[in-house]
C-alpha cells in the first residue's frame, strides 16, 4: 500500500482548502422579481378638509411591495355627496394618472357626513365619514441642543380621553442664511403626530426613531386634525403595522382597517385648525 508522506499530506490539505474558498468565492447573480399579485382589489386614500381648496382622492393597485410607488388607477368615476346634498365631482390629472381632483374648490362643513362614491370596472367602491370639529393644538416646546440645533420637545399628548386627533408639523429652514442649500429636500421636513383614545403596549415599547433636528428660526407650521372614530381605528393599525412595529410587544400582522367596502385604504373627513410659529 503507498503511503503518503508528510509533504504530499501538506499538499492535499492546501488543494481542499483553496478548493472550499474557492466554491464558497463563487457569486451568482439573481434576478429578485416579485410577481404582480392577481388581487384585484384597488386602494383609495383620500380625505376633505375645511380647507378652501380642490380636494384630493388617490385611487390605485395593491403594490407587490411595501415600499413601491402607487400603482395607479386610471378611468374611475370618483364623486362625493355630502348629508347637506352637496355633491362633488372629480376629475383625473392628466399629468398625475391615479390622482383624482375636485372640479371645483369646496369647503368640508363640521358635523356633515361625507359619502364617496368610485366606480371602476363594473365594482363600486363606497365609504362614508363624519367630519368632526377640532380644537385649537397645543404650543409646540422645542429643546436646544450642546451644538444650537433645535429639536420638537412636546406637540400633544400621545393619549387622550376624547377628542383624537392627528398632527403634521412641517420644517422649513430654507430661508436661513447659511442653510438654504440647492437641494430642498435637505431643508425642509414632515412629523406626524397622534393623540389616540386608548394605549397599546407596542405604542408603549415602541423602537425608538432618528430626532430630527433644525436651526433655530426654522418655520413651523402645525396642523391638527379631527379624526372620527374609524378613523382612529385605522390610524391605529396603521401604527402598529409601522412605526410601533419592531418593539418588544409586537402584535400579530394583519390587515388595514378600512371603511371602503370591496377595497383597501382610508377615505376621511376631517376639521383643520392651522398654526405657525418659528422655533426659538
Amino acid at each position: 500500500m503507498a503511503q503518503i508522506t508528510r509533504p504530499n499530506i501538506l499538499l492535499v490539505l492546501s488543494a481542499v482548502v483553496c478548493a472550499f474558498f474557492m466554491v464558497q468565492g463563487c457569486v451568482h447573480k439573481y434576478d429578485f422579481y416579485l410577481e404582480q399579485p392577481k388581487d384585484t382589489t384597488i386602494v383609495i386614500e383620500g380625505m376633505i378638509t375645511n380647507e378652501n381648496k380642490r380636494q384630493i382622492i388617490y385611487v390605485s393597485q395593491v403594490s407587490n411591495y411595501q415600499n413601491n410607488k402607487r400603482l395607479p388607477v386610471s378611468g374611475a368615476k370618483v364623486a362625493v355627496t355630502a348629508s347637506n346634498d352637496s355633491s362633488y365631482y372629480y376629475l383625473e390629472d392628466t399629468l398625475n394618472l391615479g390622482m383624482y381632483v375636485s372640479e371645483y374648490p369646496f369647503i368640508g362643513i363640521a358635523g356633515n357626513v361625507y359619502y364617496l362614491n368610485i366606480k371602476y370596472n363594473s365594482v363600486t367602491y363606497t365609504a362614508e365619514s363624519t367630519m368632526m370639529p377640532v380644537t385649537p393644538p397645543e404650543k409646540i416646546t422645542f429643546a436646544k441642543g450642546e451644538d444650537g440645533m433645535m429639536s420638537i420637545q412636546h406637540v400633544a399628548e400621545s393619549f387622550v380621553a376624547d377628542n383624537p386627533a392627528m398632527y403634521t408639523v412641517d420644517l422649513d429652514w430654507s430661508g436661513i442664511e447659511g442653510y438654504n442649500m440647492k437641494d430642498p429636500k435637505f431643508t425642509k421636513a414632515r412629523l406626524y403626530y397622534y393623540s389616540l383614545t386608548s394605549v397599546d403596549v407596542s405604542q408603549l415599547f415602541a423602537p425608538k426613531t432618528e430626532k430630527t433636528v433644525f436651526p433655530q428660526g426654522t418655520m413651523v407650521i402645525e396642523r391638527k386634525y379631527s379624526i372620527d372614530r374609524n378613523y382612529e381605528l385605522f390610524l391605529r393599525s396603521l401604527l402598529t403595522e409601522t412605526k410601533w412595529c419592531g418593539g418588544f410587544f409586537d402584535e400579530a400582522h394583519g390587515n388595514l382597517h378600512t371603511n371602503i367596502t370591496n377595497g383597501a385604504g382610508f377615505f376621511a373627513a376631517c376639521t383643520v385648525a392651522v398654526d405657525t410659529v418659528y422655533a426659538k
